[in-house]
Formats: C-alpha cells, structure tokens, sequence
C-alpha cells in the first residue's frame, strides 16, 4: 500500500512556499501597510480596490499581447493586420475604461444601498427585528435581551451583508456588465480609428496612371473554383 504521507508533506510545503509565505510578505509590505492607513475602517473599498486594479492589469497585459501578436501574424493578410490590431487595441482600453466606470458607479455607497434594500431589505426591517426578538425571548440564553439590543446586531449584520454584496456586485458589474455588454457594442466601430490612427504617420504611395493592371480576377476566380 503506498503512503500518502509523502505526498501530503510535499503538498504541505508547496502550500507554504507558492501561498502561504507570499501572502505573509504581501500583507507586512508597505503598500498594504499604506492601504491600511488611507482607507483606516473601510477596508472593504481597499479590497475592491486591489480586486479591479488585479483585473485591469491583467486586461492591459493581455491588450498588449493581442496588439503585439495581431501585428506580427502572418497569416492575417497585411492589409488587415493593422484593422485587426486595431479592434485588440480599442476592445483591451474599451475593457480597462468600461470596467472603471462600472465599479466606481456599483461601488457607490447610495446606489448599494438602493440595491441591498430592494433584494434583501425585508430580511433587515423592523417586522424581522420584531420575529427574532420574540424568538429569541423563549431562549434561556437570551430571554433578557432588549428589542433594541436585537435591533442593533440584526443592524450590524445588515452592515457587513451590504458590504459583502458591495464587492460581489461591483466585480460583476465591471468583468461582466462592463467587458461582455457594453463594450462588444462599441469596440468595432472605434476601430476603424484606432486604425487610421496607428496609419497616421504612414505616406501614400503614388501611382502612375499608366500602370495597367495585368490581374485577370475571372481567370483566378475559375482557377480556384476548378481546383
């Protein structure tokens, strides 16, 4: 029988060196160390924060290779390269803005408030507070507590509730609203820009009017049909 031991230490350290020591520096660095004394106890905005920021470098990231690789491919035709290099360049920034402004809208502290109270804020009124304190006055345990006390921790909860659907909202709205709705509707057009612009420097060529243009295109055309 073979023993998982080995295993399970080698898991073991590949989990302290790849996560857990990785995590212990990120933590005790000084750009935590700044997040934590800007944002003091709204620790929430620094964690979407670091969240969209992580998503946003890694689209610009991937904008530049998809720019860099369009470019260079040969087996798109020259004369596309750059439209197609173009729609990578606009669809990436479109990507990166979209996402910004998505979150900073989501984010805003009005708007979730809007949003929790309209999906959940009847699990948090008055008539809930009511339910549990009567629940909660049957109980050996908490048979003395006040419905105010009940009241301020089903307020508490509420608090950390809307923060938690703050964050899963503001992600969804600017990878999913932002990159897949909003900007597949307007990256092709402003492409065609995008393209003049990277040929802004480019000269056109002259061509003589006495250049005849020996191509039979019904021959070609045949000739491709045949084969």
């Amino acid at each position: 029988m073979v023993s998982i031991r080995p295993i399970n230490n080698a898991l073991g350290k590949v989990y302290k060196k790849g996560f857990e020591q990785p995590m212990v520096r990120l933590s005790e660095s000084n750009f935590m160390n700044y997040g934590y004394d800007k944002f003091g106890s709204n620790i929430r905005s620094f964690i979407d924060g670091i969240g969209i920021f992580s998503i946003i470098l890694k689209d610009g990231l991937g904008c530049y290779m998809y720019v860099t690789q369009s470019l260079h491919n040969k087996s798109i035709p020259d004369d596309k390269r750059k439209f197609v290099a173009a729609l990578d360049l606009t669809n990436g920034g479109l990507m990166i803005a979209a996402q910004i402004i998505m979150h900073k809208t989501i984010s805003n502290k009005i708007i979730q408030a809007k949003m929790f109270n309209k999906f959940f804020g009847k699990q948090f009124d008055r008539n809930t507070s009511k339910m549990l304190h009567s629940i909660l006055k049957r109980t050996d345990r908490y048979k003395d507590m006040s419905q105010e006390k009940v009241s301020e921790v089903l307020a508490q909860y509420k608090g950390d509730a809307c923060d938690a659907f703050g964050s899963l909202t503001s992600l969804i709205a600017a990878t999913t609203v932002g990159k897949r709705v909003i900007v597949p509707f307007i990256a092709t057009p402003l492409a065609s820009k995008a393209e003049e612009w990277m040929n802004r420097n480019n000269k056109e060529e002259n061509i003589s009017k006495d250049t005849v243009n020996a191509y039979d295109t019904l021959k070609h055309l045949k000739f491709n049909k045949v084969g």
